[in-house]
């Protein structure tokens, strides 16, 4: 063998042969990554207690929503530890979603949704459907807040009887972060309160 072919086939053997290497996201994990981490697992049991709801089985709801509480409860000090307000967020939808589903309220399957946006997006602009930051993405003044809740709070009459208490308690978390200067956490409650009576 020549000089010049030992050489080219020493560069052949040298030189390693190029790869593709494909690496897939799952979906459903980096749909669901944020602060917290990935929340994929816990979105999966609400998605599937608000598709109890809509099939009328609210024993089945009720028992999946608790596999929910259970799961959240257990990781609530890790991710409270990543981020506190927007756990916070989290756990607002939650208790709404778990008082609705579990009082068979009306406004279960939109508690079940504002709980899904939340655990997509935690700590979103709006909570439970009711914007409370403004444009530039500051909270709301909570007197703001307070004013929009009191032009719906008529409505509560006609509520069932465990949601008129769910709204009270809300409106008194409410005034009482508002009353500390805590516009973030006095609007939260106050949105909660709007969106359970359903305006």
């Amino acid at each position: 063998m020549k000089l010049y072919q030992l050489a080219f086939a020493a560069c052949l053997i040298a030189t390693p042969i190029a790869t593709t290497a494909h690496f897939v996201v799952p979906a459903t994990a980096a749909a669901t990554a944020s602060a917290l981490g990935d929340l994929s697992a816990m979105r999966t049991i609400v998605a599937d207690a608000q598709a109890l709801v809509a099939a009328k089985d609210a024993a089945a709801a009720k028992a999946r929503i608790t596999e929910f509480e259970t799961a959240w409860d257990q990781a609530a000090n890790d991710l409270r530890g990543k981020d506190a307000s927007k756990w916070d967020a989290v756990d607002l939808a939650a208790d709404a979603a778990l008082d609705a589903v579990r009082n068979d309220a009306p406004t279960a399957d939109a508690t079940l949704t504002a709980l899904l946006a939340q655990l997509d997006n935690p700590g979103a602009a709006d909570a439970a459907g009711v914007a409370t930051t403004d444009t530039s993405g500051k909270p709301v003044p909570c007197e703001d807040m307070l004013a929009q809740y009191r032009t719906v709070e008529p409505k509560t009459a006609s509520l069932p009887d465990a949601d008129k208490a769910k709204v009270a308690e809300l409106e008194a978390k409410g005034l009482e972060r508002c009353n500390a200067d805590d516009d973030k956490r006095a609007d939260d409650f106050f949105a909660q309160a709007i969106q359970l009576i359903g305006a």
